[in-house]
């Protein structure tokens, strides 16, 4: 991930867990001795965000400052939640039950046909399935 990718998602985070503690950015940002046009530029990931900002917003918010960093970009399983993008004000422990529900996501293992049977086995990865059941 490079460096904007993050300070984008970091901010995406923040604004979620800004709206699930149900606080203008007004409030957060004099909580946080910034003003309100500097809080809204790190929630869109156009400011970037400093290591003792970060303590101070989990302070803010009552989270862990684990909570405010997104998961390492390698990282495409249901069990790092983090990851997903889900529209919406869903708080952590609901993207874990989304993604919980959809199973892993990311590089699926790709099959290689080889041989006489190369386009049914290809077709069959694919979910084709046969002749007739299309």
């Amino acid at each position: 991930m490079g460096p904007e990718p993050i300070y984008k998602e970091i901010g995406a985070i923040v604004r979620a867990l800004r709206r699930r503690a149900d606080k203008a950015q007004e409030v957060l940002a004099g909580q946080l001795a910034i003003s309100r046009a500097t809080l809204a530029n790190i929630e869109t990931g156009r400011q970037r965000i400093l290591v003792h900002q970060l303590y101070a917003i989990a302070q803010a918010l009552d989270v862990k400052l684990i909570e405010l960093l997104p998961a390492p970009p390698d990282a495409h399983s249901a069990g790092n939640w983090a990851t997903l993008n889900i529209e919406g004000d869903l708080n952590m422990e609901q993207r874990k039950q989304v993604a919980n529900l959809i199973g892993p996501i990311g590089n699926q293992p790709k099959t290689r046909a080889k041989g006489k049977n190369a386009k049914t086995t290809k077709r069959l990865a694919r979910g084709a399935g046969t002749k007739a059941a299309r």
